[in-house]
Parts: structure tokens; C-alpha cells; sequence
């Protein structure tokens, strides 16, 4: 959104200490003086409760307010402080008819923060954009606020109209499992979103799945990021399936989320089907040779592609399966130098990494959440000295039943 300067006030990054109502007053009465106000920004402030307060009532004043930049500006108050002040803050918000986008990243408010702008998102139905990255909301602020998402939708069934609600950010925030569902449901219910971005939270597979079939309800969705989560073989099904319904994506960010080599090969086949493409993220994802080759095939159809990450694979940086990526980016006249990130931390494989996907759903849905690993192979020397002696691997003659057809496509293409 592109909102005048004239119709923004900023006290952006200004590092004021605004604990009282007096310490506050000087910036309120700039505010209150501020004609058409339309973006207010207080970020890298700290503001205690009784400011907070003095705020809302002059929140009151400015119906013309459409964005509310208020992330970090709650460093070192104590968490009922916080509370008290998002109360205030939010039953003045809830009552401004123009607020489009709400951001409240990197305050440190955790459940009982949720449960105080509960009350603000479950009635305003006009919110089309909210962020909540960093704010350590765990299962049960999580799933606080994916019921005040459900509430609003229902309020807005009741009314008559859609949601508003298309843009989603909810990184870092431990959402893990146990808060999955219910957002799965949120997303149901929505139907609106085109922007969802939730990396970061702990998430395995059995709640990637439930989160993707929710989100596959939303057929105009354009940006979906859920990095450094773990997907395994029963999530990137999912995400595959999914893959088919929504016909506006252009970026897919599902970095370092563990897909696995059967899993990583189900995700990169569904692709061929996403021509809107622009961007996509497959980094550290275990996917092997036969999982590059697939991805070659399907970037043939993928012409307006800008970006596509594939480091820390399973996969030489050198292989054929990689002169074939960049032989079918030459062949839509893409140049893969400006499209191709790093491939400078490739994985090996080693013989004894054969373990199969179905193994790792099993593990990820026992008791015990624990440190998520991607187990990282021998080194390339180790690799060389102890291959000499013993028999070739599937990758080896996978590798060289390829030279022969990437040898002919690099001549028909001229690269």
C-alpha cells in the first residue's frame, strides 16, 4: 500500500522511553494535530501502560487511519504491561472503520498478548493484512488467534460480505502442532488469502498437512513461505496436491523443511503445472538426482521463473541433472546465472543414507518434539577414496545413462 508522506506520523526507531501519560503527551498532541492521518509509525519505541492508554483515546480521534506500524515497541515492559497496553491499544484500533494492515512483529507478548487483541481481530472485519512475526505466541496463542480469525469470518458471514484478510505473517513463534489445526480451519473458513508466510515455528509433518489442505481453499494464493519447518514424505504430498489448486502462485518458499528424496520428487513433478512462477525455494531439502532430473523437466514450463534456489541437496553442483537445469532455463531464454542461487553446499549422499521417507513420518510423529537434524553426509574426499573399491551406486549410473541426452541438448541448444 502507498500511502503519501504527508498523510504518515513517525517516531520510527527513535528509541524513546514512553512509559507515563506526561512522557507521551508532546507526540499525541502532533498526532491529534495531524489532518487525514493514514499511517502511524511507533516502532523501536518502548511504551508502557499508561501511555499506551493515552494513546488509545487519541487513536479515537483519527477514523482515517489505515495502517498501524506498532512492531517493537514493547522492549523491557514486564508481560502484564504488555497486556494492559494491547488492550488498550486494540479497543481503540477495533473501532477505526479504514484500518487495512496491522503490524505487531517483535513484541515479545506471547499468549497473553493474544488473548488481548483477541477481541480486536475476531470483530474487525475490514483487516486485510496482519503481522505477528517474533512474538513468541507458542500452541495457545497460536491457536488464540486462529479462533479470533474463525470468529471473523463468521462475523462477516453474518454480515453479509467476505473476509478482508489476505495477508498472513506468523514466523517465529513456536506454533508447532498442537495450534495446526486450528488454523487449518482459519484458512478454510477464509478463502481470502493470497499471502501466507508462517516459517520458523516447529511445525512436522502430520501439521504441514493439515495447514496446506486448509490453505488449498484459498485458490488465489500467490505467496506461500513455510521455511524451516518439516514436511518428510506425508507433507510434501500434501504440498503437491495442493500445488494443483492454487493457479495465481508465484512464490514457494519451503527451505530447509526436510521433503526427502521421495517427497522432494513429488513437489518438484507438481510444479510443471505452476506457470505463474516466479520464485521458488527448495534449499537443504534432501532431494536427490533422480529429484533434480524431475525439476528439469518441469521448469520447462515454468518461462517467467526469476529465482530458484536448490543449495545443500543431494546432489553434485557439477552433475548432469544441474547442465540439464540450466540447459531447459536457456531453453525458455532464462539465464541461469541470474536465476540460479549457490550451489556451493551440496550434500553427499552416502551408501549408507538409504533410509526411506515412510521411516521418517514415522519418527516425526512419535512423543517428544526434540531437535530437528538434517543429517549431513560424508565429505567429498571421504566420498572419493571409498568409492573406487566398491560398486556403483543408482546415482552413478543414473548420472551417466544422462551424459549422452544432456551432451545432445546442450548441442541442439548451442550452450
Amino acid at each position: 500500500m502507498s500511502i503519501s508522506a504527508e498523510r504518515i506520523y513517525s517516531l520510527e526507531g527513535k528509541g524513546l522511553k514512553l512509559t507515563t501519560a506526561e512522557d507521551i503527551a508532546p507526540y499525541l498532541e502532533e498526532i491529534r494535530a495531524h489532518e487525514n492521518l493514514e499511517e502511524l509509525r511507533l516502532n523501536g519505541n518502548t511504551i508502557g501502560a499508561e501511555a499506551a492508554q493515552a494513546l488509545a483515546a487519541v487513536l479515537l480521534t483519527k477514523p482515517t487511519l489505515k495502517v498501524a506500524t506498532l512492531h517493537d515497541i514493547f522492549t523491557s515492559r514486564l508481560k502484564d504491561e504488555v497486556k494492559e497496553s494491547l488492550i488498550a491499544i486494540c479497543g481503540a484500533l477495533v473501532e477505526l472503520p479504514n484500518l487495512v494492515e496491522l503490524n505487531l512483529s517483535d513484541n515479545a507478548f506471547g499468549p497473553l498478548g493474544a488473548e488481548a487483541m483477541a477481541g480486536f481481530l475476531s470483530k474487525h472485519t475490514g483487516l486485510e493484512v496482519l503481522k505477528l512475526n517474533n512474538n513468541g505466541l507458542g500452541i495457545h496463542g497460536g491457536t488464540t488467534i486462529a479462533q479470533a480469525l474463525i470468529a471473523c469470518q463468521a462475523e462477516c458471514e453474518k454480515q453479509g460480505k467476505k473476509p478482508s484478510l489476505h495477508t498472513l505473517i506468523c514466523g517465529r513463534n513456536r506454533l508447532e502442532n498442537g495450534s495446526a489445526p486450528v488454523f487449518a480451519k482459519a484458512f478454510s473458513a477464509l478463502k481470502t488469502l493470497r499471502e501466507v508466510r508462517m516459517p520458523q515455528n516447529g511445525i512436522r509433518p502430520e501439521g504441514i498437512a493439515e495447514l496446506i489442505r486448509g490453505l488449498s481453499d484459498n485458490s488465489k494464493l500467490t505467496v506461500i513461505d513455510l521455511q524451516d519447518n518439516t514436511f518428510t514424505h506425508s507433507g510434501s504430498a500434501a504440498l503437491a496436491e495442493a500445488l494443483v489448486k492454487w493457479e495465481l502462485l508465484e512464490t514457494l518458499n519451503v527451505g530447509d523443511c526436510l521433503l526427502g528424496s521421495t517427497g522432494g520428487r513429488l513437489v518438484v513433478e507438481a510444479l510443471k503445472d505452476r506457470t505463474t512462477l516466479k520464485t521458488i525455494n527448495l534449499q537443504y531439502n534432501e532431494i536427490e538426482l533422480d529429484g533434480a532430473l524431475a525439476l528439469a523437466e518441469s521448469l520447462r514450463s515454468l518461462k517467467i521463473l526469476e529465482s530458484l534456489e536448490l543449495n545443500g541437496n543431494r546432489f553434485e553442483a557439477e552433475s548432469n541433472a544441474v547442465d540439464m537445469i540450466k540447459a531447459i532455463l536457456a531453453e525458455n531464454d532464462l539465464e541461469d546465472s541470474d536465476i540460479l542461487g549457490s550451489l556451493s553446499d551440496m550434500e553427499e549422499l552416502t551408501d549408507d543414507e538409504d533410509e526411506s521417507d515412510e521411516e521418517e513420518d514415522a519418527s516425526d510423529n512419535e512423543a517428544g518434539s526434540g531437535e530437528e537434524t538434517h543429517g549431513k553426509g560424508r565429505s567429498k574426499e571421504e566420498k572419493e577414496d571409498g568409492h573406487a573399491a566398491g560398486p556403483k551406486t543408482a546415482s552413478d549410473i543414473l548420472e551417466e545413462d544422462l551424459a549422452d541426452l544432456v551432451s545432445q541438448m546442450k548441442t541442439q541448444l548451442n550452450v
